[in-house]
């Protein structure tokens, strides 16, 4: 590892202090560092061999979605609260580093999920989860969810979500969803606030393609539901609308520092909360 890039949140790291201590130190071994503030301002010749995210679990998102697909690892430092992605805590920041520099540490490759409208040519890329639901407070929303033309099941409820085992723990445990060790492939299917008691999460193969179709909950109403992914939004669906979602070819790789484990890490945050 010779070259890496500093992806500095500036509201976290203020002035980016931490990020030039970084820049400094790696230096001091002869390793060429870029900061820039988010992924986007990162230059197409730059080729970086490891990206260091300073910020909490929303500035790794990002990070991932930018770098799938280009085998560039990404080693998350928690300025944030929680920090789930996030494998350092700040006051570690410099150990870890000695660690990189040694060569001590393991590449986790994870996989995301892409979502398309079924009559639409756009596709959108998560590293969290896809979420369709209800537009209107007080409204819910009807989705019938097929794995490979096969009728999964019929949910009423505010939303249903699609995650994959990295956002297990995001917005999927919120809504009392299984947490799924990381390395997995699978997809996870939660609805949200069901309007039945019998509606549980459901874990599937990665390798089915999901055909999400929104139904109509009343028979003279027309139910509207907003697509997100990773939070934002994506597109507007009615009645009759589908969304199709998969494993994206696009992997995005993790470094894991080994010295704690993804169970200590998941007591650990999730206990203190």
């Amino acid at each position: 590892m010779d070259r890496f890039c500093v992806i500095s949140n500036s509201e976290m790291d203020i002035r980016h202090e931490a990020a030039e201590e970084i820049k400094r130190y790696l230096e001091k071994h002869e390793k060429y560092v870029m900061i820039v503030g988010s992924p986007e301002e990162i230059s197409g010749e730059a080729n970086p061999d490891m990206a260091i995210v300073l910020g909490g679990d929303g500035s790794v998102i990002q990070a991932a979605k930018y770098f799938a697909g280009k085998q560039v690892p990404i080693l998350g430092v928690n300025f944030g609260t929680l920090g789930f992605l996030t494998e350092v805590e700040r006051p570690k920041l410099l150990a870890a580093l000695d660690c990189i520099l040694a060569g001590q540490f393991e590449v986790e490759r994870r996989m995301a999920l892409t979502a398309r409208m079924e009559n639409g040519q756009e596709e959108s890329l998560a590293v969290n989860e896809f979420i369709i639901g209800k537009q209107d407070i007080g409204r819910m929303v009807t989705a019938r969810v097929y794995a490979e033309d096969c009728l999964i099941d019929t949910y009423v409820a505010d939303a249903v979500l699609v995650s994959t085992p990295t956002g297990s723990t995001a917005y999927n445990l919120s809504a009392s969803g299984p947490i799924l060790a990381p390395n997995m492939e699978a997809m996870i299917i939660t609805p949200v606030c069901p309007h039945s008691l019998n509606k549980r999460s459901l874990v599937v193969s990665s390798e089915f393609r999901l055909r999400i179709e929104v139904g109509r909950t009343k028979r003279n109403y027309t139910d509207e539901a907003a697509v997100r992914g990773d939070g934002k939004m994506l597109w507007t669906v009615t009645t009759g609308d589908a969304i199709c979602i998969e494993k994206a070819e696009e992997t995005f790789d993790m470094v894991h520092l080994g010295d704690v484990s993804f169970f200590e890490k998941m007591r650990s945050k999730l206990n203190r909360i």
